[in-house]
């Protein structure tokens, strides 16, 4: 149990600021301005890129991307999914950690005479002993 609890506490201290989390894709397109004599009507189009979000509901909201923020956007993404990841793997280690709880009440209730490992009966000791089970 100890060796879970370490591993779940080195796993949060090696996580990004929370305040720096941002869910979303960057996403880069090279678009047609539509003006006949501009490079891109024959060429490769202008460089875009935003962020892009899907709401609830299916909603989605776009966010223009001016090259001084990419960087931080995508940085932003990367620790969101840091967070996601971190959220996954700390649940099971919770999850693994349930378990041994549980086997160790297990073990406790496993008393022939119905009592806990505090000494007080268990609720199934106490109805037996009322003569209701």
């Amino acid at each position: 149990m100890k060796r879970l609890l370490e591993r779940r506490s080195r796993l949060l201290k090696r996580l990004p600021p929370f305040e720096e989390v941002l869910r979303g894709s960057v996403v880069r397109r090279l678009l047609r301005c539509g003006k006949p004599g501009c490079h891109c009507a024959t060429g490769e189009g202008h460089p875009a890129v935003y962020l892009s979000v899907t709401h609830a509901g299916g909603r989605s909201e776009q966010i223009s991307l001016p090259a001084s923020l990419i960087r931080r956007a995508e940085q932003g993404v990367a620790n969101y999914h840091a967070w996601w990841e971190a959220i996954e793997k700390v649940s099971a280690l919770n999850r693994d950690l349930l378990r041994l709880e549980r086997q160790a009440v297990g073990s406790r209730r496993s008393d022939p005479r119905g009592r806990q490992g505090n000494g007080t009966r268990t609720g199934a000791a106490r109805r037996r002993q009322r003569g209701m089970a």
